[in-house]
């Protein structure tokens, strides 16, 4: 699996979040391959400030342009909430690097928002002894959710943060320029099919990859115990999607798409979110079996050497759930972040709607952003025990 445009394509599919703990799943990255990683700084006091929509639509305009920027080649990538880890051939990254810059100018101008971007090369990675190595989750026919271990992304980041020069994109002699052609922001927030929305991240201690596989393992045991399976704990029912029609609402899609709010590009978003509506509502042409489609491709399971839920359910079982995490954490084995809500925010990059599609679903009013911040002050008091 060495050709750059199939490498991720000719993984073998897994059919279940369950089978991310059988490392057999996991191909390692070709090494003169590349890390693009985008995160909003001070996303925390941006969603305080009740701008996580903001957030989410900059996190996933950066997905956006790097999908748009290696000419549909099928590349793994995970969305993070406030951010974005994916990863590129060598042959794309100036493509890839002029993309990055017009997305943080994006951020900057269309939503005040600092986005951090970089290019870390696998081999600094490997150079670490750290590895990247990918699974391929099969969501549905439109959709194949790059899973990651061996803790080589949370290094890449690393490496960024303190030095972001040496990783920064190269600066362009022309402005940059990137397309968001497919990014798409038309759905209200979805309330939870039972009492809540959990967003949950969960991240395993132990030094030893097959040691933190079981204890993954364990993990998604007592969640399927507590919640059952993925289809009953699935955040996005069809029954509760909404379209977005008052054009206010239709401002983020066309800060990204267009950089244009005026009235008469609203108007003409809202006339054709009318029209879908209605051809969903009376199953126009293949439009009624839409709503199924845009459920079965979200990525409300997903993992990236951290597991990352958005899990509809009741506040007992959330309540079970923290009893067990918290007693593994006890024992030195996880740390964990949670985060609760009465609704599930989603935003999409659609090419095609009866195609290729992914729907990026977060926990409303913080999500993954607000999970983090519990874990990271857990690995924060670990550390200090340590010390």
């Amino acid at each position: 699996m060495t050709n750059e445009l199939s490498f991720f394509q000719s993984i073998p599919p897994i059919h279940s979040i369950s089978d991310i703990t059988s490392l057999e799943h996991y191909y390692d990255v070709p090494a003169d391959w590349h890390i693009v990683l985008t995160d909003v700084k001070g996303s925390t006091q941006a969603i305080e400030q009740g701008r996580y929509r903001d957030v989410n639509s900059v996190a996933a305009a950066s997905i956006t342009a790097m999908l748009n920027s290696v000419k549909g080649m099928d590349i793994p990538f995970v969305f993070g909430g406030d951010g974005a880890s994916v990863l590129i051939p060598p042959t794309v990254v100036a493509e890839a690097g002029q993309a990055l810059l017009a997305t943080q100018i994006l951020a900057r101008e269309q939503f005040n928002l600092d986005l951090r971007v970089g290019i870390v090369p696998v081999r600094d990675v490997l150079a670490a002894n750290m590895r990247i190595r990918i699974a391929r989750l099969k969501v549905s026919n439109n959709f194949q959710q790059a899973i990651f271990t061996g803790g080589g992304l949370s290094y890449a980041d690393k490496l960024l943060k303190s030095d972001p020069e040496k990783y920064a994109p190269p600066p362009s002699d022309t402005p940059p320029q990137a397309d968001f052609g497919g990014f798409e922001c038309r759905w209200q927030e979805i309330p939870s099919t039972y009492d809540e929305n959990l967003t949950l991240m969960v991240m395993a201690l132990n030094t030893s990859t097959l040691a933190n596989s079981t204890i993954y393992a364990d993990v998604l045991a007592k969640i399927d115990d507590i919640y059952g399976n993925p289809a009953t704990r699935h955040p996005i029912a069809v029954k509760n999607l909404r379209m977005a029609l008052n054009p206010n609402k239709l401002k983020t899609e066309a800060k990204v798409r267009s950089r244009d709010t005026s009235l008469k590009v609203l108007l003409r978003m809202l006339r054709q979110s009318l029209m879908a509506g209605f051809a969903m509502r009376f199953n126009v042409g293949r439009w009624g079996g839409y709503k199924n489609i845009l459920v079965e491709s979200t990525d409300h399971e997903k993992f990236d050497d951290t597991l990352r839920m958005v899990i509809s359910g009741k506040s007992s079982q959330r309540e079970a759930l923290r009893t067990y995490l918290e007693a593994q954490r006890q024992a030195g084995l996880v740390v964990y972040g949670m985060h609760t809500s009465s609704h599930a925010l989603m935003t999409c990059v659609v090419f095609d709607y009866f195609g290729r599609q992914v729907h990026f679903v977060d926990g409303s009013r913080g999500g993954y952003t607000l999970a983090a911040r519990e874990m990271k002050l857990q690995l924060a008091e670990r550390e200090q025990i340590e010390a």
